[in-house]
């Protein structure tokens, strides 16, 4: 296929059928079509790095997305219909294993399969999370070079922050006004300014006026989302593959290529060079060979990753032997440590009419939404479902009346940052906001969230078939002293105080008393709260629990090869000219949302693998 980047700017990379048994490194560069950079993923990661290292117009560039586009998906302009992206063509569409501790269910996991990734599909939070999270990162993990204040930066340098006056008043020192990825404040609802954030303090949580600042995130706050002017959400992929981007000559994007396995060589060296990438269309289709002449850099995310790792021959030796895969490199790690962010599911409280969002699902109802969305890039369909969020330590709320539990373990990093986030939403957000609300109630929500989870799960091989989805485990509530669950009842307890408090209590309607405060998706406002037990507690959360899509850590970074997949520099252990970026390589789980640590650890690595390719001469193969 020709190349027309105007006209067809995401096309294949017109790459070579492979032929013959396998190569060595100098005869496979004679076989393969030739990038010095391959990108595999072009998801929050993917976008920028690529975009960075091709600002090098003496480099090329291919980037692989197993999705489609993302420019001409309305669904990923508006911010609000973000939840209508779910189950389609432009979502991975996963689920987990069975969980014993939530009632034997398989959760959906969402991931954006589409140019952006998940930042072209999920609700837009901007947040740097608690400083500590990094700090930690450097000194317990021994990830030097990745504290805040060596990420902080190029969170700054990414930045357009557009002010508001009408906005909360914050220091824009810690903000930056020249960068790619715009970022601001959506609409808000009269429920979440007067009703969530003030009810909030009233429940003894601060109220703080910007999150994302050295300072912390401890309180509660108006939430910075990743927002243009137009009102249309700035995803990684509109920020920094733009059209004058993907015009550059020396890159090339190729959507709909699914990556089945890394390219080794093993016969020339006393460690495996990864060379390339095989790829298909379709499950069937093709199989055709990229030629990485510099690197490959997984930028797959927590799930694909470490399952294209494996398909590659690289990862623990008892799952590769499971399916026949030839080992290239023993690593144990692989597809270990898996950690997520968990919800205890929503408390939904019944408001008055007119004052909540979910008339937005009525087509003919949000017509009038829709057309001001057009006209002025403005109103209720620039909301981003999470409009608000508090940031708490659960033992800091012990003990609670009705409760008979201890205040759980401090896992908090650095004894400092939070373990709990509520976000507050003048929506009902029930399991993904596929379930509508009981006889058509107007909802407020209440989204307490686990953030720093010592339970860690796994992502393992279904098959050798690349087109299988992985098998996923994340094992909620398998840690040693059940504290994540005593977090998550915290959060609970925290939730029906918020819900009590009168700043909230002037927004719901009344309902009437009954013995059995769960017969409905919201615990009956008139309900005595201190009659609800733990029990009662913990079957609703088993019952009703769902991720918040944040898996992290299955190709996490350290300096030992027994314990991690990557080093400092983002390199696989024991391979040559391979390297990770996405949320895998996270030695630990944030306190927070990642997109903005995930985009900024990106932009670092692409400078710092143009400093480094700089001071060497470039590698190539001798063809």
């Amino acid at each position: 296929m020709g190349r027309n980047p105007v006209q067809n700017p995401l096309h294949y990379a017109t790459p070579q059928v492979p032929t013959g048994p396998p190569a060595t490194y100098a005869t496979a560069g004679r076989l393969l079509q030739g990038y010095d950079y391959v990108i595999i993923g072009a998801g929050a990661a993917g976008s920028v790095l690529a975009s960075k290292l091709s600002e090098d117009k003496h480099v090329s560039v291919l980037l692989l997305e197993a999705g489609g586009d993302n420019t001409k998906v309305l669904e990923t302009k508006v911010p609000i219909l973000f939840q209508k992206l779910f189950h389609s063509e432009h979502d991975w569409d996963y689920q987990t294993v069975e969980q014993p501790a939530l009632a034997s269910r398989r959760l959906y996991w969402p991931r954006g399969r589409i140019l952006g990734g998940s930042s072209s599909m999920n609700a837009m939070m901007y947040h740097h999370c608690s400083k500590s999270d990094f700090d930690e990162w450097a000194s317990l993990h021994d990830c030097k070079g990745w504290a805040y204040d060596d990420l902080a930066p190029y969170l700054r340098r990414m930045e357009r922050f557009t002010p508001n006056a009408a906005r909360p008043r914050i220091d824009l020192q810690h903000r930056g006004n020249k960068g790619d990825w715009q970022t601001g404040y959506s609409w808000l609802s009269e429920m979440g300014d007067k009703g969530f954030i003030p009810a909030c303090t009233e429940a003894g949580i601060p109220a703080i006026e910007d999150v994302n600042t050295p300072n912390g995130t401890m309180g509660v706050t108006r939430f910075q989302t990743f927002i243009d002017p137009k009102g249309q959400r700035s995803s990684l992929a509109t920020a920094y593959l733009t059209p004058e981007v993907r015009k550059r000559p020396n890159l090339t994007i190729a959507c709909h290529a699914q990556v089945t396995r890394l390219l080794t060589d093993r016969l020339t060296g006393p460690s495996p060079i990864v060379i390339g990438a095989e790829l298909q269309s379709k499950r069937g289709g093709e199989l055709f060979q990229v030629h990485a002449k510099r690197e490959v850099i997984l930028a797959a995310g927590a799930i694909n990753t470490p399952q294209i790792l494996q398909l590659s021959g690289i990862g623990p030796k008892d799952e590769l032997d499971k399916h026949g895969i030839p080992v290239v490199l023993e690593s144990n790690a692989v597809g270990r440590n898996l950690k997520d962010h968990l919800c205890t599911s929503a408390i939904s409280c019944k408001v008055k009419p007119g004052i909540s969002l979910d008339y937005l699902a009525n087509t003919v109802s949000a017509l009038p939404a829709l057309a001001r969305w057009l006209l002025l890039g403005s109103g209720p369909l620039t909301h981003n479902a999470g409009e608000a969020a508090a940031f708490l330590r659960a033992a800091d709320h012990y003990p609670f009346a009705g409760s008979e539990r201890s205040p759980p373990k401090d896992n908090t990093s650095g004894g400092v940052g939070p373990d709990l986030e509520i976000i507050g939403a003048p929506l009902a957000f029930i399991h993904h906001g596929e379930e509508l609300p009981l006889d058509g109630a107007n909802i407020f929500t209440l989204v307490p969230i686990a953030l720093r989870p010592l339970s860690s799960g796994t992502v393992t091989l279904r098959s050798r078939d690349a087109f299988d989805h992985a098998i996923i485990d994340p094992k909620y509530f398998s840690d040693e002293g059940d504290n994540d669950r005593t977090v998550l009842l915290a959060g609970l307890r925290v939730c029906l105080k918020i819900m009590r408090s009168p700043s909230l209590q002037q927004f719901l309607e009344p309902v009437p008393v009954d013995d059995d405060p769960w017969s409905y998706w919201w615990p009956y406002s008139s309900s005595d709260i201190d009659k609800i037990t733990d029990d009662q507690l913990l079957r609703w959360m088993q019952e009703k629990a769902f991720t918040l899509y944040h898996p992290v850590g299955t190709a996490r970074m350290g300096s030992s090869a027994a314990t991690s997949v990557v080093d400092s520099q983002c390199r696989v252990h024991g391979v040559q000219r391979l390297r990770v970026m996405d949320a895998s390589v996270f030695p630990e789980q944030l306190s927070g949302h990642p997109t903005a640590p995930i985009g900024a650890m990106a932009f670092k690595l692409s400078e710092m693998i143009r400093e480094e390719a700089a001071s060497e001469s470039p590698v190539r193969p001798n063809l």
